[in-house]
């Protein structure tokens, strides 16, 4: 995938892991047993679980900037994902591009650029565990209703609000303080399906720097089954504005959705690019026909292409980019 700087990771990885699930059915129900603290505390203990298997898979992404959308193949390899853009502003490359494109590509085989790439993967990684593992701590948690989806899972939504009293225990958990929202479980799974949080005051926050978030900033991550023993983070938005390093502007306005995971082999670097080489032609390459609104089923969220469905998003305070982890 495209090389992006430190701080464009740094915000999604430091504002929050999240994650979604199936278009639900409008049947309401009786609120659950479970205490919310501790469903979503177990819920998140699965998570964590998941994470720190491996997963290998191919699949594609598109990529929303605003002032251009883009489509690329990806594949995950044991020393990094390595993509290939295959389509910009749902076209082909023209000759400038495809040899920007064929220059970037060729770059990824330097040995390196993938332990420089997997090295700041695994970084992120810790801080994002590190954030998931606040949550339970640093919210509370308010039911608003139980739906029912399509494979019979019960779906249960809750309202968090920053938790009175709780103490941040470092600047990457300190955004919490500021946030509110919304955040779905999958109570059959005990997976966390979906969160919705927009910030209701100005927030700092650090991960390596030091930044600024404004009021009214908003991230929506939603995850999907992409088997029965592991999902991923299939559709993410985020729309958020500030400063880094006290200084520079940052803006962010951001929409990914990633599609059509298929597993495979462990690959090294060369044999990653051989396989992106020969996957869809840009003529072949099917898009996604919604966006992020919607619920996935599981089904759909490994090979149907309507489906909308990320995971790591970083900051710069230049532009804005989105990166995905196993």
């Amino acid at each position: 995938m495209n090389d992006w700087p430190l701080t464009h990771r740094t915000l999604l990885t430091s504002t929050l892991a999240a994650i979604c699930f199936l278009l639900a059915l409008p049947a309401r129900s009786q609120s659950p047993q479970t205490p919310p603290a501790g469903l979503v505390r177990a819920a998140i203990q699965n998570e964590l679980a998941d994470d720190a298997n491996v997963h290998l898979f191919a699949w594609k992404t598109s990529k929303d900037r605003g002032h251009k959308t883009q489509m690329e193949r990806d594949v995950q390899t044991p020393d990094g994902v390595v993509s290939r853009v295959i389509l910009i502003d749902g076209k082909p490359l023209n000759p400038g591009q495809q040899s920007e494109e064929n220059a970037r590509v060729r770059e990824m085989l330097a040995p390196e650029q993938m332990q420089r790439k997997l090295k700041d993967q695994q970084e992120d990684d810790a801080r994002t565990r590190k954030m998931l593992e606040a949550i339970p701590d640093a919210f509370d948690f308010v039911y608003l209703d139980s739906t029912t989806a399509p494979n019979g899972h019960q779906l249960t939504t809750f309202k968090f609000t920053p938790r009175p009293g709780y103490n941040p225990p470092s600047r990457e958990v300190a955004v919490f303080t500021g946030m509110q929202g919304e955040l779905v479980v999958d109570e059959t799974a005990r997976r966390l399906a979906k969160v919705d949080g927009t910030l209701f005051k100005d927030v700092n926050f650090g991960w390596g720097i030091l930044g600024r978030l404004y009021k009214g900033g908003r991230f929506l991550v939603e995850k999907s089954e992409i088997t029965p023993t592991h999902w991923d983070t299939t559709h993410t938005m985020v729309h958020f504005d500030g400063k880094v390093l006290i200084f520079k502007s940052l803006h962010i306005d951001e929409n990914e959705t990633d599609w059509d995971f298929k597993p495979v082999p462990p690959m090294s670097v060369g044999q990653a690019l051989d396989y992106l080489n020969h996957s869809d032609t840009p003529q072949d390459a099917s898009s996604p026909t919604s966006s992020g609104s919607s619920l996935a089923s599981p089904s759909a969220a490994r090979s149907d292409p309507a489906v909308s469905h990320t995971r790591v998003l970083a900051l710069n305070s230049s532009q804005s980019s989105l990166r995905r982890k196993p």
